[in-house]
């Protein structure tokens, strides 16, 4: 009898260990089905829609964050370079390409909870179009590192993996129906800390 009652309490905790442990990593790392990727950037068009998916609405709530609708825009966040390793912050890129047309576009690296890196005083780890110089033909180049440099310059200096978070706001992107081919700007490394 008392070794029923311990087999049946320990399946019963082991499952809900598990079954806890295996919502708190599906709502953590995955953001839902309906993915839009654009070279190494990645959005969620329906996330902050009625037609998100139940996973997008629990990472968003897990995550406390607000998705745009998709009369407001659309996030794309990049976890990886061009060249398919993970962006990490001891290292430099250069973010260069056209946008997608938009109102207002913003630019902030993130650590791997989706929290905004700050910047010391006097330097900036986020951008917005109105911010910085565009080239003649309408593209950006800007560098993201930890020493300032002349043109476009972010500040950035974190240990471990980061994220870009390129955020379109009003934007034709969201609402797509596909006929479109639009264009990200690419992710490129260029020197890692020694």
């Amino acid at each position: 009898m008392m070794r029923t009652i311990l087999t049946v309490a320990y399946v019963l905790g082991l499952a809900f260990a598990l079954g806890s442990y295996s919502a708190w990593a599906i709502t953590d790392r995955f953001a839902g089905f309906s993915a839009l990727s654009i070279g190494q950037w990645t959005g969620y068009p329906r996330a902050g829609s009625q037609d998100a998916d139940p996973y997008a609405r629990a990472h968003a709530a897990r995550n406390g964050g607000i998705a745009l609708g998709a009369a407001e825009g659309l996030a794309f966040s990049a976890a990886r370079d061009s060249e398919g390793a993970m962006i990490v912050g001891t290292c430099s890129y250069v973010i260069e390409g056209r946008l997608p047309a938009s109102r207002l576009w913003t630019l902030r690296t993130v650590d791997q909870n989706g929290r905004t890196l700050e910047a010391p005083e006097g330097l900036s780890a986020r951008t917005h179009n109105r911010a910085i110089l565009h080239d003649p033909d309408g593209s950006i180049r800007i560098l993201v590192s930890d020493e300032a440099e002349p043109g476009n310059w972010l500040h950035l200096d974190h240990e471990g993996p980061v994220r870009f978070v390129l955020a379109l706001y009003d934007t034709a992107i969201a609402t797509s129906t596909g006929l479109i081919d639009f264009s990200m700007p690419d992710v490129r490394r260029v020197r890692c800390q020694s």
